[in-house]
């Protein structure tokens, strides 16, 4: 191809600009890893910590309680507690741990988060955290010091504290377990089976009041949906995962349509229409959904943040209130 003047003047402007381009990039990344390797350094001579704590991954791994249960290998669940900062600024980028949130930037946006022991599948995480998790045994704790190599290659090092809780290496069996625990528990026996939840009331209301609830009757309730939790041997159900007692107005249904018509519900699991459908007007009661009436396999993901609300396989309860009943007929 024969190149014009014109075209050689561009040709040789873009070819000066792209090798002119290069050679800053190449500065300036030079010149960020460089100051993360620094960033490091100053955090390891300050706070004593041996080099010798790096490992052959590339992360420093400083054991602060030493383990005496199961490590995690590849797809199992864990449950941990953690925070992790930016290692420069001591940001905080994610936490598990309610205390930390009036620090942390990002929970203004994650008003829906779960705080507590976060359950998740192992291995699936970056690579920082899956070699630092790897080293550990259930109820140990560490310091994870995190180049961005094995992070998100941004020249930002992280550190992580984490605490190892509790390793599950059958989902399904584990939540049985702390279900039936949990059903033993509070008195839960099979005269308290509806379908395949466990349904009590908690208030009945005037035996004279017999309206009960019929597909396509708008159902005007209130509820709060709590997590019950077994990770510490110690089971829970105090971790409120989504509730709408304070607000104005209660939740409104078409009884028999999948989706609420106002009011504030993050889900409608097929365990809380299955409760509904047996409350009358009045009633107070409380739900126990295993975790194939409740979130199922998947649990609950914010639709935007991608954060966890719900953990996977997770028995769940629901207080229920019925305030009002209105069927068809009577509009």
């Amino acid at each position: 191809m024969i190149w014009n003047k014109w075209h050689l003047s561009v040709f040789t402007s873009s070819a000066l600009f792209l090798l002119l381009a290069s050679g800053c990039l190449k500065n300036d990344l030079a010149e960020r890893e460089a100051n993360e390797k620094k960033v490091i350094e100053q955090y390891l001579i300050a706070n004593n910590i041996s080099a010798d704590t790096k490992t052959e991954g590339g992360i420093y791994f400083i054991e602060q309680v030493v383990g005496t249960g199961l490590s995690p290998v590849q797809d199992d669940y864990i449950m941990i507690d953690y925070v992790g900062r930016y290692l420069e600024s001591n940001e905080i980028r994610e936490t598990s741990y309610d205390s930390l949130k009036e620090y942390w930037t990002s929970a203004t946006s994650y008003v829906d988060y779960l705080y507590g022991p976060a359950k998740i599948l192992y291995g699936h995480n970056i690579s920082g955290i899956n070699e630092g998790l790897s080293l550990m045994r259930e109820g140990g704790k560490a310091e994870i010091i995190i180049p961005s190599d094995k992070a998100f290659y941004d020249f930002n090092p992280l550190i992580y504290e984490i605490e190892l809780i509790k390793v599950i290496k059958d989902p399904l069996a584990y939540e049985d377990s702390v279900l039936h625990a949990y059903l033993d528990e509070k008195g839960f026996d099979a005269s308290t089976v509806l379908d395949s939840i466990w349904f009590r009331e908690t208030y009945t209301p005037d035996p004279a009041d017999q309206r009960t609830v019929e597909t396509s009757d708008e159902v005007y309730f209130r509820f709060t949906g709590r997590l019950v939790d077994g990770f510490r041997n110690v089971l829970q159900d105090n971790r409120v995962f989504d509730t709408n007692v304070d607000d104005e107005n209660p939740v409104k249904l078409i009884f028999g349509q999948s989706k609420v018509s106002s009011g504030s519900i993050l889900a409608l699991p097929i365990g809380l229409k299955m409760a509904l459908d047996s409350m009358r007007l009045g009633t107070h009661a409380t739900a126990v959904l295993p975790y194939r009436q409740a979130l199922g396999k998947d649990g609950l993901i914010h639709s935007i943040y991608r954060y966890t609300i719900v953990p996977t396989y997770q028995t769940v309860v629901y207080d229920i209130v019925v305030e009002d009943i209105i069927s068809p007929a009577k509009k």
